[in-house]
């Protein structure tokens, strides 16, 4: 069963189309990456799905049609969106950063538990849980960006580059969290993604946008083993 199902989305910018459409599906349980060059239209596709920019076509939360609703109305519904670059709250400390991310919850007894799962997942996060944000390492802010989202309880995650700017060991640290949290909680993911060989690793599907259309699509291994996704992507 699709968590999340996009069908025949066109999205872009004022008069500028990015967006052909493209049609892409995350099921239960699943990770899937998005990959392509850079101007291929992988952060539009994110964007499209959490409500920041109006589309044609439809994206489907749990059958539910989602367009007209606002960024808002949609992380409400369970997805949750980790931007590029971030976005932490620098002002606030990484306890406040959690916290916002349960900004749809009541279970406060469910919440202050999963604060601590998320530190288990992450240890330099509750080592520095005090500091402000902006005082962190760009990794330790990609753990943040991570654990907000997750602190969401969310249907479906959208990653946009998570491992962008990231030191080699901090990267291997973030991916094997990502996969503890598909394993252990089901999250179903979309991840977009430049170093296609590391999402390719975790994912279960896997599609490849080239200038807002889609070219390839497949099971993780059969991407991989797609001989021009290999050159363009893999690097062999």
């Amino acid at each position: 069963m699709s968590v999340l199902e996009i069908k025949g989305l066109s999205a872009g910018y004022g008069r500028i189309a990015v967006l052909h459409n493209i049609s892409l599906a995350v099921e239960e349980g699943h990770v899937a990456v998005l990959l392509g060059a850079n101007g291929a239209g992988k952060t539009t596709t994110l964007r499209a799905i959490s409500g920041m920019i109006k589309y044609s076509g439809q994206v489907l939360l749990d059958g539910k049609d989602l367009k007209g609703l606002g960024p808002d109305q949609i992380a409400r519904l369970g997805v949750a969106h980790g931007v590029q670059g971030r976005g932490t709250f620098v002002d606030l400390t990484v306890e406040d950063n959690l916290m916002v991310g349960a900004f749809r919850r009541k279970d406060k007894v469910q919440i202050a538990e999963d604060v601590e799962r998320i530190y288990q997942l992450f240890p330099r996060l509750a080592e520095r849980r005090k500091q402000k944000a902006g005082s962190l390492s760009g990794g330790e802010q990609q753990m943040l960006a991570v654990g907000r989202a997750l602190m969401l309880k969310p249907r479906v995650m959208l990653l946009d580059e998570p491992s962008l700017g990231l030191a080699p060991v901090i990267i291997d640290t973030l991916y094997e969290a990502l996969q503890q949290i598909n394993r252990t909680l089901g999250t179903a993911m979309l991840i977009v993604e430049q170093n296609a060989n590391l999402a390719l690793e975790i994912a279960n599907d896997a599609y490849v946008l080239e200038t807002g259309s889609m070219v390839v699509t497949g099971t993780a291994a059969q991407v991989a083993a797609n001989d021009a996704v290999r050159a363009a992507y893999l690097g062999h």
